[in-house]
């Protein structure tokens, strides 16, 4: 069943059709005890197009893109402290575009809360599917357009 799905996905983005579903993969990685995390958000690149003005190989594309994403995720410590995040670069791949952040959490993700409402402004059927590794461990929250901050356990 998974493979028919996959396969009227990519018949409907090779006609030059728009894809049949809106959504965003975030991943946070805790990379050691201080803290520090690394974040990378993939998306349809036509989606980000259609929020997002994106003047090719410029210095102006990165700007914009960072300027959207952090108005669109955000993640707090576990006092509610907003995490400063860094932006790190995009990465085209295919029809996706991967966009990367970085910031240091106080503490941990361990209770930390996360908000991720890219381009739900836009399509209301957005989902976007968090999924954050710390301490040995992987938790999947899940965002709809509307939704505010949850907290990781």
């Amino acid at each position: 069943m998974t493979f028919h799905w996959m396969a009227l996905l990519a018949l409907a983005l090779a006609g030059g059709r728009a894809h049949p579903m809106h959504t965003a993969v975030t991943e946070v990685v805790q990379e050691d005890a201080s803290g520090h995390a690394s974040i990378q958000v993939r998306l349809y690149t036509d989606d980000l197009r259609a929020a997002v003005s994106l003047p090719v190989g410029t210095s102006g594309a990165d700007s914009s893109m960072a300027r959207y994403l952090r108005a669109t995720f955000a993640l707090a410590d576990r006092t509610g402290r907003p995490v400063r995040l860094t932006w790190v670069g995009a990465e085209p791949t295919g029809d996706v575009i991967l966009l990367r952040l970085r910031g240091e959490v106080p503490g941990g993700l361990a209770g930390a809360r996360v908000t991720s409402l890219v381009l739900c402004e836009r399509f209301e059927d957005q989902v976007n599917v968090v999924r954050a590794e710390y301490a040995g461990r992987t938790t999947t929250l899940l965002f709809t357009r509307g939704e505010t901050a949850k907290a990781l356990p």
